[in-house]
């Protein structure tokens, strides 16, 4: 029998055995690797940084909401009642994700209804949210979001986190953002200060919509947690204060009131496009408002009377007067091609934004176009006795011009031309002021008050049109700065997107057919053709199972008998 074959031995000698002094070494490594981990997340942790690569900047936060969250002193409760399952809740964790980065005064409670029944019903008897079941099981809510401090909550549904922008195409835009930022404003204001709109002189109400009236601002004013109201006007003549009867010899009563509301109790007066001669007493009225501490915001242009032969003279010029500014009797016509508007003859015009704390935010996005839009306007002039020196918020070019002889002019319209008379550009159309504080004041500021010769300024379109954005800003900055308020809330509008997919009945006969013919018949076709590439690769020359496996297998019985 063949002797038994042994393995030979590895000639190489064994390794030695490792040193003291290798295994210290090592060990240090070691823990150096673990402190400079610890030290690398305490890094990361205290500069946190997030990168939004969406392709619309989704979740990129605004400078407003920057700010609000910036400039929190306590925490502020976020509970997130949406389920794992809600398209939002993606959206929504990664929006509070970006917020968190910027303060670690916001805490967030992710509390699934379906998931988490007891946190639910927490949250549920704490707030007073409203719930219910739907035929499937799943748990529905009033609330979608409830931003708390304390124990006072604000609540989002899901059609304030979401705009449907078109039904038929399915397409909503996102207002995620605007939604959390404004909860967050509102449950930090402890007060709400009121806006008191005048009436009785021609002015339109707050409650008319439209590209001209006034309703967009009174719901913007609603959002940004102010009060509302409209301020009845006095009646009478410019002589004694009464109206007459159709020379009857006994005086009329004095009208009621439009809103039982005490300008006392208003923060800021809006004075916004009277078209009739404003009473005496009205005047008195609200000049004693401004002078005891109150603030004002003036809008007013040319209007012209009933003959169309000269403008209207309104009776507010005491009133200007505690603001240092004068309005004059002409019509401004903007000539630079760069400020005026393609259509008509330079009414419509982009004015130049001059620094105050009211322009500073358009003063910075002047480059991205964001600008105010004025259309008819007269000129301001500083006054030329008054209690201070106004400063001039909205000018023109130096090529604009107020037209003395408007009504001569509009006789036979042409390309206007400054005439002997007009008043030379630049000219201002909107001033501040700020005035002393009255005696035994403890506020902050004395008396503000802020004048715009147009009355456009205050259109509903400026709230309603992506063009005129500028011009809602400013007017929004202004109110702000007259109450002494924060900035109100503005947030860009993020694109529409496709929140869904409307399948008819035609393109639902074509997914069944992919699905249950087309995509199987697909993979057996592949499967027969792997099968036959397999079998013809058996059959070649060295394939497995060929006429090479038997050589193959005559030496290894070859070397079973030689062991």
């Amino acid at each position: 029998m063949a002797e038994e074959q042994r393995p030979a031995r590895d000639p190489s000698p064994a390794p030695p055995g490792t040193s003291l002094g290798e295994k210290l070494s090592a060990s240090v490594g070691i823990i150096a690797a673990m402190v400079l981990a610890v030290l690398v997340n305490l890094l990361v942790a205290r500069h946190y940084k997030r990168w939004d690569w969406t392709q619309d900047g989704l979740y990129t936060l605004s400078d407003a909401t920057i700010a609000t969250l910036r400039s929190l002193e306590e925490p502020i409760r976020v509970y997130v009642l949406l389920s794992e399952a809600d398209p939002l809740t993606l959206s929504v964790r990664h929006l509070l994700d970006a917020y968190r980065a910027e303060t670690t005064r916001l805490q967030v409670e992710v509390t699934d209804p379906d998931r988490r029944p007891a946190e639910f019903l927490a949250v549920q008897q704490r707030y007073g949210v409203v719930a219910g079941k739907t035929e499937d099981g799943r748990i529905v809510t009033d609330a979608a979001i409830i931003v708390a401090r304390g124990d006072r909550p604000h609540f989002l549904t899901a059609s304030d986190l979401v705009e449907v922008e078109d039904e038929d195409d399915l397409r909503a835009r996102p207002r995620l953002e605007q939604a959390l930022t404004g909860a967050i404003r509102s449950v930090l204001r402890t007060e709400r200060p009121m806006v008191c709109f005048a009436t009785g002189h021609g002015e339109k109400s707050i409650d008319v919509g439209g590209a001209g009236g006034l309703a967009a601002l009174k719901d913007r004013l609603h959002k940004n947690n102010y009060e509302v109201a409209e301020l009845g006007g006095g009646r009478g003549d410019h002589d004694h204060g009464h109206d007459h009867d159709h020379g009857h010899d006994e005086p009329a009563a004095p009208k009621a009131p439009a809103a039982e509301v005490d300008l006392g109790r208003c923060r800021v007066l809006v004075l916004a496009e009277p078209s009739q001669p404003v009473p005496p007493r009205d005047v008195a009225r609200y000049r004693a408002f401004i002078e005891g501490g109150g603030s004002a915001l003036i809008a007013l242009g040319p209007v012209p009377d009933e003959s169309d032969q000269r403008y209207v003279d309104l009776g507010l010029s005491g009133l200007l007067a505690v603001a240092g500014v004068e309005l004059r009797s002409d019509f401004v016509f903007e000539r630079d091609p760069r400020f005026r508007s393609t259509q008509g003859f330079g009414e419509t015009f982009s004015p130049i934004v001059r620094p105050h704390p009211i322009t500073e935010g358009l003063v910075r996005a002047a480059d991205q176009g964001l600008g105010p839009v004025l259309t008819v306007a007269s000129s301001l002039a500083p006054a030329k006795t008054g209690p201070v020196a106004p400063a001039p918020l909205l000018v023109t070019s130096d090529q604009a011009f107020g037209m003395t002889d408007f009504f001569g002019w509009a006789r036979d319209p042409s390309e206007p031309k400054p005439r002997d008379g007009d008043h030379p550009g630049p000219l201002t159309v909107a001033y501040a002021a700020e005035l002393p504080k009255p005696a035994g004041s403890t506020a902050a500021h004395g008396p503000r008050v802020v004048v715009i010769s147009s009355p456009s300024a205050l259109y509903g379109a400026n709230w309603q049109s992506p063009e005129l954005r500028g011009t809602a800003v400013f007017v929004e900055s202004a109110l702000s700065w007259l109450a002494a308020s924060p900035p109100m809330l503005d947030i860009p509008d993020k694109p529409a997107v496709t929140a869904g997919l409307r399948l008819s009945e035609e393109s639902l006969a074509g997914i069944f057919r992919y699905v249950i013919v087309y995509m199987p018949l697909a993979a057996a076709l592949l499967g027969l053709a792997v099968h036959l590439s397999r079998r013809g690769s058996e059959r070649r020359p060295g394939g497995k199972g060929g006429p090479g496996a038997p050589a193959g297998r005559e030496r290894g019985s070859e070397r079973e008998g030689a062991s």
